[in-house]
């Protein structure tokens, strides 16, 4: 957050108000193939991407049971585990 802090405001403020806006895909959206679904205490989420920099993500889970997001992941370079997925 630190090096980005008004694109993290930015990002916590869309994520809070609306975790599935498909307004921006470019920076919102649903991650794909295995990493589309994640655990988190036992139960599987669906699993979301927003991107706050360049390389900058957070991914978050959506629990609609007990209206939470879940962080997963938050960083400042582009996650690998992105790239060549099927």
């Amino acid at each position: 957050m630190s090096q980005a802090k008004a694109n993290a405001d930015r990002a916590w403020l869309a994520i809070t108000a609306n975790p599935r806006c498909r307004e921006d895909p470019s920076r919102q959206h649903p991650l794909k193939y295995d990493l589309g679904r994640v655990k988190v205490d036992g139960s599987v989420y669906e699993q979301w991407q927003f991107e706050v920099t360049g390389g900058g993500r957070i991914w978050y889970a959506v629990d609609d049971e007990t209206r939470t997001l879940w962080i997963t992941h938050a960083g400042t370079g582009h996650p690998k585990q992105t790239d060549h997925r099927r």
